[in-house]
């Protein structure tokens, strides 16, 4: 997937070409493909934007931008758009689509040059570190994890992970835990619960005791590693996160465990 990157040195802009194909001479000899890519970037970008003034909330007239509402948003702009079928992206690797986002997004440049400065609000204020390590993959993390929030509406995501990037980042380190399949399940637990319960379950070290026992119950390596969540039937599923999750409630938060169904 050749990329236009843009940069912006003091209102100065600028571009690079940047591609994990095999090349002649340079990597400007894709820049019609980058260029062409770019274009439909702006598409993206109005259209993950126009999400997030749909969901973020207002004090005193102004935003409050939420960081997983961000990563959400521009995630599910990225599947919606289905901008990874652009031809452009054939052969390379996704990577290369966030190099060309962040800076797109942050610099808010259009690709007739035009400046938005609006885009920057899809950028949660701690993610910079592309700034420093632009070809760094876990530069990228923020956009990583909002694609791989992409398969569920925004309400439900929002109740699995309390509302919380810092949750959701968690759990996508926990290779074993990022199946859609065992997230929907543990939708379902959690929408059994009473309130008190659920607010213990939103909180990082709430969130944190439960994704633990989740760990340990469907390891990413060792004895028990041979079966992730998507590979167990439905009810089965469902009967397995049901148990884990009840004995983590009431072996954790004892003072809760009169509030469970």
């Amino acid at each position: 997937m050749p990329v236009l990157v843009w940069s912006d040195h003091d209102g100065a802009l600028g571009n690079s070409i940047r591609t994990g194909r095999r090349v002649s001479l340079s990597a400007e000899e894709f820049r019609p493909e980058a260029e062409d890519l770019d274009r439909a970037l702006d598409d993206l970008l109005d259209m993950a934007w126009h999400a997030l003034t749909v969901i973020t909330k207002r004090e005193k007239g102004k935003p409050r931008f939420n960081s997983f509402e961000q990563a959400w948003a521009l995630g599910r702009a990225v599947f919606v758009s289905e901008i990874l079928r652009h031809p452009a992206m054939q052969g390379e690797e996704r990577g290369f689509l966030w190099q060309a986002l962040a800076p797109k997004a942050w610099y808010g440049i259009r690709h007739d040059a035009s400046r938005d400065s609006r885009w920057r609000g899809l950028i949660p204020a701690r993610a910079k570190k592309w700034q420093a390590k632009p070809k760094d993959a876990t530069a990228y993390r923020f956009m990583e994890i909002g694609y791989w929030l992409r398969d569920q509406q925004l309400q439900d995501a929002g109740e699995v992970f309390g509302w919380k990037y810092s949750n959701a980042y968690d759990l996508y380190h926990c290779a074993s835990l990022r199946s859609i399949e065992l997230r929907q399940v543990a939708l379902d637990w959690i929408r059994w619960q009473k309130p008190v319960v659920k607010e213990t379950f939103n909180k990082a070290t709430g969130f944190r005791i439960f994704q633990q026992a989740l760990q340990k119950r469907f390891p990413a390596r060792g004895p028990g590693s041979a079966l992730l969540p998507q590979h167990y039937p439905p009810d089965e599923l469902r009967a397995i996160v049901f148990e884990t999750l009840d004995a983590a409630r009431d072996l954790h938060f004892a003072q809760i465990a009169d509030a469970a169904p």
